[in-house]
Formats: structure tokens, sequence, C-alpha cells
């Protein structure tokens, strides 16, 4: 692999963006701030924060503005990178040279961004000022700095990905959406209800150079300033408190592999054959999100019920971005149904995505179980059993939508995916409207016979209480939904089976015209 000071991309950015007039006028503009602002706290004694000095907020200042410009203003330049080298029409020419999807992701990984860097770097004696003047502790330095650059270069490798994959009249939207990841993973509550993890995002590095020192005793004088008696944040962890910060680094560091596994996936492929993640790959990363929810869920502000279900509902949003990645259009099943060989590829591609669909929601269903087994209040009454129908039950729901949705994905029409989002919007509108006026949610006798078609009310209000009432409905509706599923195969077999009749007779006319 080629050293990151020898890539041609990084090389090709740093020339372009450090042209030696622009770099020298941005060197004097950092200087000529830094000395403004040094002057300017130094001179005015109101401007001292607390025991600190002046020196403490010559040091804020420098760090927001590195900060902000290394983030936020390096997520906004990988967002541009990919973008406009495709409206430029020489983003092809990158992706037949020689660099491996590896070395071209790293090249502009760093490249991009780089100018943003040589100003982080300009800025850098002003803060290094301020941290001797205000006498601050360079422990609590160098961990904000580390939490800074890790989450700058996680936002980095996001921004890639999400250049790689814009089209075109999506790219403010993108801006726009850096910018709420930016603020919400950053500025986020330290506890909401059924989560106790701390911000995730880069901003987090201010809250910690704000602090005084990082150990768990603060000076008398220091405490009269607002400096809490213990400043480091903690997570729960699989019921265990863990220190913030070595959280938020694997944290952000895991993530960030995820998204360069992406980016080296997709970057020198043709844009029409873009896959985020293989199968395999797409089913590892909903687990990890599953992995995760279950590490940091704080089980007993609930009952177990409504921790399962409001985890199955955050798996609702994982699977349906799954399934919708994973479902294939008319031209792309040809195409495997081309490269393919044997029955193997024909039985899948007849079931695609269940098996996928089913195995991943099973699998995070049954983590979900064991996560309130284990962490749930001994006191409160809990089913082992009902946990688990409601698992199946979400598992039904999932795959009987995605199959209806891949079904249609491969009928001929205009735009046939959207038409079967819109077709499932009408129909689940429809039963709302049919089953409120007969009171079938609110009539506990009444309730299960809306898992027939609304498979979600098993995943939210099967409990004992509506199990005892009507047993043999509550299967008989779970058994409905997998021969709705089983519908939904027939019907995508006999579709698929035409695809592959017309995908073979390509390969069959050379032979006919030899003859």
């Amino acid at each position: 692999m080629i050293a990151v000071w020898s890539n041609p991309e990084f090389i090709r950015n740093v020339r372009a963006q450090l042209r030696p007039g622009r770099a020298i006028a941005t060197a004097c503009i950092c200087a000529l701030l830094s000395i403004v602002t040094g002057w300017a706290f130094s001179y005015n004694s109101r401007l001292a924060i607390g025991p600190y000095g002046w020196g403490f907020g010559v040091f804020q200042i420098a760090f927001w503005l590195q900060a902000i410009m290394l983030a936020a203003g390096g997520g906004i330049a990988c967002i541009n990178s990919i973008h406009r080298e495709k409206d430029q029409n020489t983003f092809d020419y990158q992706r037949v040279t020689r660099l491996t999807p590896l070395e071209l992701t790293i090249g502009k990984l760093f490249g991009a961004p780089v100018f943003t860097y040589f100003v982080f770097l300009c800025l850098m004696p002003l803060a290094i000022f301020g941290v001797i003047a205000g006498k601050l502790n360079p422990l609590t330095v160098l961990i904000a700095y580390t939490v800074l650059l890790v989450g700058s270069l996680t936002i980095h490798m996001l921004s890639l990905l999400i250049s790689l994959l814009t089209v075109r009249g999506s790219h403010t939207g993108a801006i726009l959406l850096l910018l709420g990841l930016l603020w919400g993973t950053s500025f986020g509550p330290d506890t909401i209800q059924f989560f106790k993890v701390g911000p995730l995002g880069p901003f987090y590095a201010a809250q910690i150079a704000h602090r005084a020192a990082w150990d768990t005793t603060v000076p008398k004088e220091r405490e009269r300033w607002g400096t809490p008696a213990v400043s480091v944040d903690y997570d729960s962890v699989f019921g265990s408190s863990v220190e913030h910060v070595p959280v938020l680094i694997t944290l952000d560091l895991l993530f960030a592999g995820w998204f360069l596994l992406a980016l080296v996936r997709n970057i020198k492929r043709d844009p029409n054959y873009y896959e985020i993640y293989s199968p395999v790959q797409a089913l590892a990363f909903a687990l990890f999100l599953n992995l995760l929810f279950v590490a940091f869920m704080q089980w007993r502000v609930a009952t177990p019920v409504d921790s399962q279900a409001f985890l199955l509902t955050l798996n609702t949003g994982v699977f349906s971005c799954l399934g919708l990645a994973a479902i294939r259009n008319r031209e792309r099943m040809r195409r495997i149904l081309r490269a393919g060989e044997g029955p193997a590829t024909s039985w899948l591609a007849a079931m695609w995505p269940a098996p996928m669909i089913v195995a991943g929601t099973l699998a995070a269903g049954l983590l979900i179980v064991l996560g309130v087994a284990q962490g749930r209040d001994a006191r409160l009454d809990w089913s082992a059993n009902l946990a688990l129908l409601r698992s199946l039950f979400f598992v039904a729901w999932i795959a009987r939508d995605l199959q209806f949705l891949q079904w249609m994905a491969l009928r001929r029409g205009k735009h046939p995916l959207v038409m079967g989002l819109i077709f499932l919007t009408i129909f689940y509108v429809c039963m709302g409207i049919v089953m409120a006026p007969l009171n079938i949610f609110s009539n506990p006798e009444r309730l299960a016979f809306s898992a027939f078609f609304l498979p979600s009310s098993a995943v939210y209000m099967l409990d004992h209480s509506a199990w005892f009432l009507r047993p043999t409905i509550w299967i008989a509706a779970f058994v409905a939904q997998w021969v709705f599923v089983g519908l939904f195969i027939a019907l995508q077999r006999k579709t698929v089976g035409e695809l592959h009749s017309s995908a073979a007779t390509p390969a069959a006319a050379p032979l006919v015209a030899n003859v």
C-alpha cells in the first residue's frame, strides 16, 4: 500500500488546495487572528475565567475555531470532493487508475480536507499559548484533541460516503444532513429514557477541553467557579459504569471502520452498480447496531414489554433501510441470473430478500429477548415465550412487507418500487380507518384479529391478558403472515422465471447465428 504522503490523490489535493500564495495568506491571517486574540484577552482582565485567568479563554477560542474548521469544514470539503468531480466528469478517470480502492479512498480521505488540517495547525500556536498561560492540565488537552481528531475522521469518512452516493440535485440536502448529524451527535442529552450514553460527535471534545483537570478531585477554589467535583462522564455498558471517553473513541473508530468498508467496496464501481454492503456485510452491520442497542439499554426504566417494543421499533427502521437497499430491480435481477450458474442462484433469486431479512430479524429479536431477560427487574411479570412470539411476529411482519415490495420491484411499469410503497401505505391507512370504528384496538377480545392485517399490534399489545383471551386467534394470525410471505414468494418466483428466460435468450443468439 502506498504511504499517505506518497499517494497521488493526496498529492493532487495538496497541490490544488495549498498553493504557495494561498497557504501564505492563510498562515498570515491565522497569525494575525492569534495575535489579536491573545492581546485582547491579556489586556482586558474582565475576560479572565475564574482561577484560570485569561489563558483559559484564549484556549477556548482557539479550540472552538479548530473544531469547527476541522469537523464541519472538513466534512463539507469531503462532501464536495466526489460530488464536484462527478459534475465535472473527472471522477471516471480516477476510477480507472492503477490505485487500489483503499489507496484511492485514503488519498481522498486526507486529501479533500487538507486545507482544514492546515488551518488547524496554523491555529495550534494560539491554543498552546492559552494552555501555558492558563496552566491547564496537559492530559485534559491531549484527550480533547484525541476525541476531536477521531470524531472528525469518522465524520470525514461518512461525508465521503455521502458524496459518493449523492445524486444530482441533493448536494445541499447532504450538507444540511451532515450539519444536523454534527449537532445532534455532539450536543445530545447525556441520559435518554432508554439509553445511558453520552454524545458521540466531535464537538463533545469542547466539553472536555473546558474542564480543569482529568481527575476525580478539583481544588476548593475551582469548585466555586462551577467545576464539578467529578469531571468524568460515565456510560452504562451492559449494566456497568464505564468512562465515556474510551466508549466514545471506540464507537467512533468502529463506525469509521464500517464507513471505510462501504467506501472501499464502491469507490471504483460504476454508479449504476453501487451496493453499500454485500448481503452478509449488511446483516453484520444490523446485528452490530443491535448489539449497541442492547449494550446501552436501561432495562429498568420501563416494563419488559415496553423495552422490547422500543428496541423492535428501532429495528423497524434498521431493517426497513436494509431491506429497501437490498431490493433488486428487473435489470439487476437479470444480471444476477445471467451471471449465476446452477439452480441455487434461481432458488435464492426467487426468495430474495427473505433469507437475509428472516435471518437478521430473527437474530436481532433473539438478542433483544436475551437482553430483556438478563436486565429486567425481576419483580415485574415476564414471559419468555410471549417475548419470543412478539419477536417472531416482528420477523413475519418485516418479511411480509419487504417480500411484497421485492415482487413489486420486479414488475413491469414506471417506478414499480415507488408504486409498491404507495400501495403499502394505502393498505395500512385503510386498515387503520376500518378498525378504529370497530373498536378493535380498544376491545381486548377483538385485539387479536388486528394481527391478521397489522402484525405490529402483536409487537406492541400482546401481553398475558391479551394472550389468554384469544390464544388461537393470535396463532392463526401469526401463521397467516407466513402464508402471505409464501404467496409473495410464489408470485416473485413466477416473475423471476420470466426474467430468467429473457436473460438466457441473448446467450443463445450467437449459437444460432453460427449454425
